[in-house]
């Protein structure tokens, strides 16, 4: 006898990671660009990313000379890509970011960029699932609203 099984949508997608001159990377974002769970990771990986830009920027404005500059652009960067690989996967950034994470391309820096193309993806979700969750609830209530209309009245 067969058993019946439910299969449940995750959501999750896997999103493969290109440079902007279309190199595959070898590296995919896994997520689901609905769940708030992942938008609160996100933020707060952009939190994280902001306090370390902030605090270098301090100690970059105190700097004696270029070389200690240079120095503190290069610890800047090494702790920012240890907080984008805890959410992304060890060794992601050095795969997908062949620049220093605040280097500038096409208006913004890398990270941004890469950042911006995820919030892209989860508003695009969000607006796709609550359009598709309204045309089903309202396929269910129809459904079986003659089942209300026999039993509650």
């Amino acid at each position: 006898m067969d058993q019946k099984r439910f299969v449940v949508s995750s959501g999750i997608k896997r999103i493969p990671v290109f440079t902007d001159s279309g190199v595959d990377t070898g590296r995919a974002v896994e997520f689901n660009p609905a769940d708030q769970g992942f938008a609160e990771e996100l933020y707060g990986l952009v939190s994280k990313l902001s306090r370390i830009h902030e605090d270098k920027a301090k100690a970059h404005e105190a700097a004696a000379d270029a070389a200690e500059r240079f120095d503190l652009s290069r610890e800047e960067d090494a702790q920012m890509r240890a907080v984008v690989d805890s959410l992304f996967g060890e060794g992601f950034c050095k795969d997908v970011f062949k620049t220093r994470l605040f280097a500038m391309a096409g208006g913004l820096t890398v990270v941004e960029s890469f950042l911006f193309e995820l919030l892209d993806e989860m508003d695009a979700s969000v607006t796709e699932n609550l359009a598709k969750r309204d045309e089903r609830i309202r396929k269910y209530t129809e459904k079986y609203s003659k089942y209300t209309r026999k039993y509650h009245n």
